[in-house]
């Protein structure tokens, strides 16, 4: 369960409001899992408007957001430091909004990706081994549209290596990401070996991210995140992070044009490293605010564990914390491989 005011906070790239609704989490500790279901929210949410040219600063903020939840810890610092991105990546939406996914009408998306597919790639021994985990028995219906998808990505990750205009590479990932999108609302039937209890066509996607991007943390970190927190594998919770697989789509396009991207630039290095600098300030402020006696001056606290539009960007160059004591911060082959399976 999400805390809507503080992703209402974040989504509207209020960054004096989400750090401060931050801290009250951090200081009160119990409700920790509901700080996190809001981080993996926003996460979704950024998903769906994220594009190729900020694609790494995403990969940031998912690398982060996974590594904070997997802690025993409470890092104030860090936790800071992430929702501050966090209000940096909605802040450049809300100044410069796309087209968001999933908001296409199907029949629309159908004409705008039909093209992507076709019959005429094949895949050879090696290829049918390489995605033996998703490809479903010879005997079935659907078997013929798996091996048309499969073929058509490859085709599609070929067709990338060989532009180097960006506007084309990201043309190519929009198109990717659509794709993706177009597949899950279709709603096959696709059973495979990657996940046997589940048809449904997001793992089939998710199983072909992984027969191919396994070793690429930037990739199947967005796999991670879709099921971290969610042990029963509850489908409400599932559909509130499909955004994530059509970001990780972008990933994957990034993944074969990385120069396309840039990470966080000047201006932004300088507002996360102010929120470093007064992250202890502002969490010992709302501690007093909150009438909670601080015992010891510390940025990290052990986790209980639970038995169940402003222009944030302009206003934190001028934002300190009211505290006037000043804490020191302490912490701060694959191309190749596709040649060999298909014709």
């Amino acid at each position: 369960m999400y805390n809507k005011e503080l992703f209402e906070f974040i989504s509207n790239g209020n960054i004096e409001k989400s750090l401060y609704n931050t801290c009250v989490f951090l200081v009160e500790n119990s409700r920790i899992e509901i700080l996190e279901d809001t981080l993996i929210y926003t996460c979704n949410y950024i998903s769906s408007f994220i594009t190729i040219y900020n694609i790494v600063k995403f990969n940031d903020i998912i690398a982060s957001t996974i590594n904070i939840i997997n802690d025993n810890n409470i890092n104030v610092v860090d936790y800071l430091t992430l929702i501050s991105k966090m209000c940096i990546l909605c802040d450049i939406y809300l100044k410069n909004p796309t087209i968001k996914s999933g908001t296409i009408p199907i029949t629309q998306l159908r004409q705008k990706i039909i093209n992507v597919f076709s019959n005429e790639i094949k895949l050879n021994p090696a290829g049918l081994d390489k995605f033996n985990s998703i490809i479903p028995p010879a005997d079935s219906d659907i078997y013929g549209l798996v091996l048309k998808i499969i073929t058509s990505f490859i085709n599609l990750f070929k067709i990338v290596e060989s532009v180097n205009n960006p506007d084309d590479v990201y043309n190519i990932s929009i198109l990717f990401r659509d794709s993706f999108d177009y597949i899950i609302r279709k709603k096959y039937v696709i059973q495979t070996k990657f996940n046997l209890n589940e048809h449904e066509p997001v793992f089939f996607l998710w199983g072909f991210i992984n027969c191919l991007f396994n070793y690429e943390p930037s990739i199947i970190n967005y796999y991670r995140l879709y099921c971290i927190n969610n042990s029963s594998n509850n489908k409400t919770i599932r559909n509130q992070r499909i955004c994530l697989i059509h970001a990780c789509a972008i990933a994957i396009i990034h993944n074969y044009k990385k120069n396309v991207a840039s990470s966080w630039n000047c201006d932004e290095k300088l507002i996360i490293h102010k929120i470093q600098e007064l992250s202890i300030n502002l969490f010992i402020q709302v501690k007093k605010e909150l009438g909670v006696v601080e015992e010891k001056k510390t940025e990290k606290i052990e986790k209980k564990q639970d038995s169940s539009k402003i222009d944030g960007l302009t206003y934190i160059f001028d934002y300190m914390p009211k505290t006037t004591n000043i804490i020191p911060n302490t912490h701060y082959i694959f191309e190749d491989e596709l040649k060999t399976i298909i014709k």
